[in-house]
């Protein structure tokens, strides 16, 4: 039965982050307890080296880096567009968040191999999709550690158009499967990652209209399927 009453989807999105609170607490309460500390440490020594005042000066720097990232992550996940989705063509989307993969440390030596869908357009907002694509992108990578190669396929189907990507890595754990879009769920190391990459992609995909899904492909590796209306 259909709902007489849908709840708006920045309603969904807002409400979602009050049970998030707990998970922001933590993640922001481990790099500031570790300024905090190093800071302690600086004033309490009288004379220090340039070696030691550097080091603690990086320390700061990352943890800093580290509460701005998850702050800024926060607010994307929380931001509606203010325009409304437009005709976006599939490849170019694809090709920038490729672009942008290069500037990662992760992805500059993944290879990707993409079946396009020349002249294909979906309904989005301008950088949405390309943030889609790159954060599947960017989590593939790390999970092949670097090296590997992510096959990338764009297919139409009647109304919709999905964007199946599979990586060459060792696969998702089957007890994380039905997490991997929770906010802030991350199986990387402390400092690698905030556990929100996926969780916005899910957020902006179910908006747009359309729906994503993670599963192992049988090949070996992680298999993300997008689709979205055209």
């Amino acid at each position: 039965m259909k709902d007489d009453n849908p709840i708006p989807a920045q309603t969904q999105r807002l409400a979602s982050l009050g049970f998030m609170l707990a998970s922001v607490c933590h993640e922001v309460s481990n790099p500031l307890a570790a300024v905090s500390s190093m800071l302690q440490i600086l004033q309490s020594k009288r004379g220090v080296t340039p070696e030691t005042l550097e080091k603690g000066l990086a320390s700061i720097e990352a943890n800093i880096a580290r509460v701005v990232a998850i702050t800024k992550k926060l607010g994307d996940y929380s931001r509606v567009g203010g325009e409304p989705p437009a005709p976006l063509a599939i490849d170019d989307a694809v090709d920038t968040a490729a672009a942008l993969l290069r500037y990662s440390p992760s992805g500059q030596d993944v290879r990707l191999d993409y079946r396009g869908a020349p002249g294909v357009k979906v309904l989005a907002r301008p950088g949405e999709l390309e943030q889609v694509v790159f954060n599947i992108f960017l989590n593939a990578a790390q999970a092949m550690q670097g090296m590997g190669i992510i096959h990338t396929e764009a297919r139409p189907n009647g109304r919709e158009v999905m964007l199946s990507i599979r990586d060459t890595g060792p696969g998702i754990a089957p007890e994380h499967l039905a997490r991997v879009f929770d906010p802030f769920f991350t199986t990387k190391q402390p400092g690698e990652g905030t556990g929100l990459g996926l969780a916005i992609s899910y957020e902006i995909v179910h908006e747009l209209g359309g729906s994503i899904s993670a599963a192992n492909d049988p090949q070996g590796g992680a298999r993300f399927e997008v689709r979205l209306p055209t």
